[in-house]
């Protein structure tokens, strides 16, 4: 889905990477069964970063990915590197990644080894930062609501919104619900900078299969002040949006089609219209939400996934803190709830037993693990959870000014949540400690690399 330049300045074709000084690769002097055998002896950190050596050698390795337990990926001290955590070895380690694919983007999604980001124009692209490769997605500006402009901006352009159009195709011309903050009337405009977009417009990208063959069809949903789904497809590299009065909050793919959960708890299946190209979705069954548990724990996030035997599971997220206050520290816990489908009855029932299977969800596609197979530091039963509030998020020249000099009350409350693992049995919730400490430029992401 690779695109060309615009005539507004925002470059949508496929960078090539242009290195700053020639290296010489050594690796690519010795034998295959030797660099087999010293990948033998290397942790599951050290053993990504010798592949990654020996790929741009010349000599792939064939590794197995398949068990490789899902690893945290978050941008790294410099903007050529990213920082990888392996719950396997419990620590984490900086690898060069590709200076274009990476540089300064936002991450809106992670599915089957590649990451969506946004760049400083807020366009769209898949990319592996294992190997390097990437792909554009659609023009955001192919949605009919969406235009982008160079007038009024002193840095750059900015995104414009036609809101009356969006309220006719979100609601399939029924009456607009009654807004939290803009009641029953919209503004007929709104605008975004591209940095906006990146925090308050996306929400996630989801893939149906790993770019490589060229043949995948990636998802996005919009932040839920916009709530609708967009699709696109190779052999038609443009976005489609589809109607949805309730609203996306999570999507997956499974089975062949994509699979969401509403703002309002709907689980609904999305089919396309091979003649016409156009998305609708049918309801599956929906999910008992309620805002609150436990008292103090209130509803932030609700996500879709599949366990390993293919039944549809939705988990809620529901989050209690004490903010910061004259340097008292400030608390945080959260608790998840799951139900799972009964496809026979429609229906989805509350469970805390998931059996030996670990759920890990955030800003990658949400998905399912047996503890079973081989994924080495992964516990039966749990949520795995990483913070997925892009809003969150900060730009570079904001973690720039907050490099020096002590943080205020509401920097430090700003400080992203964190990453954990919580037992669905027990209720307890263990933090990965180290991971909370900076104001990201991106959420930390859950990946599986490929190769």
């Amino acid at each position: 889905m690779a695109g060309s330049c615009t005539t507004d300045g925002r470059d949508l074709r496929s960078a090539k990477r242009t290195p700053d000084v020639v290296r010489v690769n050594l690796v690519g002097r010795l034998p295959q069964d030797l660099l087999a055998k010293i990948h033998g002896h290397l942790t599951i950190l050290d053993g990504l970063a010798f592949a990654v050596v020996c790929k741009s050698a010349g000599h792939p390795m064939n590794l197995d990915m398949a068990s490789t337990t899902p690893w945290i990926v978050f941008p790294g001290e410099t903007e050529e590197k990213a920082t990888f955590f392996s719950l396997a070895d419990s620590r984490a380690a900086s690898a060069r990644t590709s200076a274009i694919g990476m540089r300064g983007h936002v991450v809106v999604g992670s599915s089957f080894g590649w990451l969506a980001t946004a760049d400083e124009f807020g366009c769209l692209q898949v990319i592996n930062p294992v190997t390097g490769e990437r792909s554009r997605l659609p023009d955001i500006t192919a949605i009919p609501f969406v235009d982008y402009s160079l007038a009024y901006s002193k840095r750059g352009g900015h995104y414009c919104l036609n809101m009356e159009l969006f309220q006719r195709i979100r609601y399939g011309g029924l009456p607009m619900p009654v807004d939290n903050h803009y009641g029953t009337m919209l503004p007929r405009t709104s605008t975004l900078t591209c940095d906006q977009m990146r925090h308050w417009f996306y929400r996630k990208v989801i893939l149906s299969a790993s770019p490589r063959p060229d043949s995948y069809a990636p998802m996005l949903t919009l932040h839920q002040n916009f709530g609708l789904p967009a699709f696109a497809i190779t052999e038609h590299p443009t976005w489609k949006v589809a109607p949805s009065v309730g609203g996306i909050e999570d999507a997956i793919h499974h089975d062949g089609r994509f699979y969401s959960i509403s703002n309002s708890g709907a689980v609904e299946a999305w089919e396309r219209d091979s003649a016409t190209g156009e998305y609708a979705s049918k309801i599956v069954a929906v999910a008992r939400v309620n805002m609150f548990v436990n008292k103090e724990f209130k509803l932030v996030r609700k996500y879709i996934a599949a366990m390993p035997d293919g039944r549809l599971v939705v988990l809620l997220k529901y989050t209690w803190e004490e903010i910061m206050w004259y340097n008292v520290p400030r608390k945080w816990s959260c608790v998840f709830k799951v139900q799972v489908l009964d496809a026979a009855r429609r229906r989805l029932e509350e469970t805390r037993d998931i059996g030996d299977a670990a759920l890990f969800v955030g800003m990658s596609s949400s998905l399912c693990l047996s503890t079973a197979a081989a994924h080495p530091g992964i516990k039966p039963g749990c949520v795995y959870f990483a913070d997925d509030r892009l809003e969150q998020a900060a730009e570079p020249w904001e973690r720039e000014a907050n490099k020096y000099g002590p943080r205020s009350r509401e920097d430090e409350n700003k400080i992203p949540e964190q990453t954990g693992v919580h037992n669905l049995k027990d209720g307890t919730v263990e933090l990965v400690q180290g991971l909370a400490l900076q104001p990201w430029s991106s959420p930390p992401v859950w990946f599986t690399p490929t190769f």
